[in-house]
């Protein structure tokens, strides 16, 4: 690991400047660099972790982390109405679940981490073209493992799964899907007692408030609101592992235009620009370089 020296003298910080940052007084900085210091032998340690999270590391082969989920507000309210669909003591009579917002917010990483993190629940993507056959095989797949070829084989696989528990059918780009398919799964929903969510873009409030006899079962709409700050700060120490200053911060979320998968793209971007140039912090000049 390196020193408090070889820090000092790759970014050209003095004991004033280490001071300042760290809190640590300066005349025990100036004796630990000197080798010194006689003191506690952690204080080096903690005051060279001080400056790495403040962006002053030696390490800088950057990389973006690609498995990193960050849990935002409008993950929270996912999890928070599916979990309520979920619950055993919950109201089966309003118990289908609308998630919309625009594309790039995180519909589909919120819908499909759900379905990995609980057993009970599933992720079907709808896909245009897709008869109401091939719905109900999809869904039939995802809660009992095969795909039968009929529309009645298909009904007696999702019924019998979910005699033996409560599932929860998460049914993406429901926005595409044509109206007599949401009667179809009103009929689901009915008749096999199984919660559904549907996430989809702004078209799909539309097609529900046409179709009346499913708005009516609707427990709650939960709106995907444009990314925050809070969540690109997050996600650029989980990712990337560094601390993004407020300032540029702000000029981030500004090119994000409320869209996380322009957060990912620039993110790519600045450690690009960071590992080409030898920077250990994301500077207004790194993200003017975009």
């Amino acid at each position: 690991m390196a020193g408090l020296r070889e820090v000092m003298e790759r970014f050209n910080l003095s004991a004033g400047d280490v001071a300042h940052i760290t809190g640590y007084a300066k005349s025990t900085i100036s004796q630990i660099k000197n080798n010194k210091y006689n003191g506690d032998g952690q204080v080096e340690a903690k005051i060279l972790k001080k400056l790495v999270e403040a962006g002053y590391r030696l390490e800088t082969k950057l990389s973006v982390r690609r498995d990193v989920f960050i849990k935002t507000g409008n993950v929270r309210k996912f999890d928070t109405l599916c979990d309520e669909l979920l619950a055993p003591q919950g109201d089966l009579t309003s118990s289908i679940g609308v998630v919309m917002g625009r594309a790039g917010r995180g519909k589909t990483k919120s819908a499909r981490h759900y379905a990995v993190q609980h057993s009970e629940a599933v992720y079907v993507l709808f896909i245009d073209g897709f008869s109401l056959v091939d719905v109900a095989r999809e869904i039939a797949f995802e809660i009992g493992g095969i795909r039968p070829r009929t529309f009645r084989a298909c009904l007696d696989v999702i019924d019998e799964a979910t005699l033996q528990q409560r599932r929860l059918i998460i049914i993406d780009e429901a926005d595409k899907m044509p109206k007599r398919y949401f009667e179809m799964l009103r009929g689901l929903n009915e008749r096999c007692a199984c919660p559904i969510v549907l996430v989809g873009e702004e078209p799909l409030r539309k097609a529900l408030d046409s179709e009346r006899r499913l708005k009516s079962r609707v427990r709650q709409m939960v709106v995907f609101e444009p990314v925050l700050l809070t969540d690109i700060a997050a996600y650029y120490q989980a990712a990337i592992g560094i601390t993004v200053n407020s300032d540029v911060l702000q000029v981030l979320w500004q090119r994000s235009q409320g869209d996380f998968r322009l957060v990912v793209r620039d993110a790519f971007s600045v450690v690009r620009i960071m590992n080409t140039n030898r920077l250990s912090a994301v500077t207004m000049d790194v993200v003017k370089g975009i």
